[in-house]
């Protein structure tokens, strides 16, 4: 399936503007910082100034060397209203944490391959739910120019690309178009092999024991079709945000006979829950993320909650009984 080009309006948009405010949601992740990153090297180059702002935190072992590319705290005052704002990897500034109320008002572009949980942000949007990635989109944007990206810019584009598709299992209807992208990024000498081990590789001895720790709290419900592990606030906070690693989880519980759903939640505080769920194959998680406040695609969504740990799981399974059309 062909993934849509970039709509005119976006192009005009990006040359309006003598330079840009560039966000994504919270809890940040390879596609979101690896779409910003090469977005604004590319704008750059094009005589823009930018500004990459991201609202943290940063947990996740693959970004960690980019933080200091980012700005964490804006003020109103600071704002330059000369400038455009650009919000990737989601449809709305409201996920952007602190600054959903500093950057309001500006004139915004929305980029993102999430189904909308609602009405879209932004007078110009592109949104492509078919994309894998939302790298994907912004190479689109950056060929639509006429130019490639640059081999750092193609290393930040596939970084987005492979943490997103988990390494490329998760890849369906869309993998042709998709791989045809990949491959002119290879041709600037990437590697998959290279993007393997900085994302999936050296992981320290204590991600493996929290691991250890959520996989011995598994519960299986619907026999066997959701599978729910989780980890509350006391022994989160006793594993520094370095090692809390989470990817491989889920590839463990999904491989399981019989799995169509997994949950892992995670009390960070006492009235803050997230939720993570995944799917192998049909079942749109993302529905039930967006009935409960959050969003994200088919195969892989989450939300925030203020319930606690118990609250948020009788709440989830409500939602999956309605799904499974049976008791747990």
């Amino acid at each position: 399936m062909a993934l849509q080009s970039p709509p005119p309006s976006l192009l005009h948009f990006l040359e309006q503007y003598p330079g840009y405010y560039i966000i994504a949601h919270e809890e940040p992740d390879g596609d979101s910082i690896g779409s910003q990153l090469a977005f604004a090297s590319f704008l750059r180059r094009r005589g823009k100034q930018v500004i990459l702002l991201s609202p943290g935190p940063w947990q996740r072992k693959e970004i960690a060397p980019y933080r200091s590319f980012f700005v964490d705290t804006l003020s109103r005052a600071e704002v330059n209203n000369r400038f455009g704002l650009l919000v990737l990897d989601c449809s709305s500034i409201s996920r952007t944490a602190q600054f959903a109320t500093i950057l309001v008002g500006l004139d915004t572009a929305v980029i993102d391959h999430h189904q909308p949980n609602g009405v879209a942000q932004g007078a110009v949007q592109y949104i492509e739910p078919h994309a894998p990635s939302t790298t994907l989109l912004i190479q689109k944007i950056i060929e639509s120019f006429g130019e490639t990206p640059t081999p750092e810019e193609a290393r930040h584009l596939f970084l987005g690309f492979a943490t997103d598709t988990g390494f490329f299992r998760h890849l369906e209807v869309e993998a042709a178009d998709s791989l045809e992208l990949l491959s002119r990024l290879a041709r600037k000498g990437i590697t998959p092999k290279s993007i393997y081990r900085e994302t999936f590789g050296s992981y320290s001895l204590e991600s493996r024991l929290y691991l250890a720790r959520i996989l011995s709290t598994m519960e299986p419900y619907f026999q066997g079709k959701l599978l729910i592990t989780h980890i509350l606030h006391e022994e989160y906070q006793t594993f520094g945000s370095d090692h809390r690693q989470s990817d491989p989880l889920y590839q463990l519980l999904l491989s399981v006979e019989g799995c169509e759903a997994v949950a892992f939640l995670r009390e960070e505080e006492q009235r803050k829950t997230s939720v993570s769920l995944r799917s192998p194959d049909t079942l749109n998680v993302a529905l039930i993320a967006q009935k409960l406040g959050g969003g994200g695609h088919k195969n892989a969504a989450g939300y925030v909650t203020s319930l606690s740990y118990q609250e948020a799981k009788a709440e989830l399974l409500e939602q999956f009984r309605l799904v499974f059309g049976s008791n747990p």
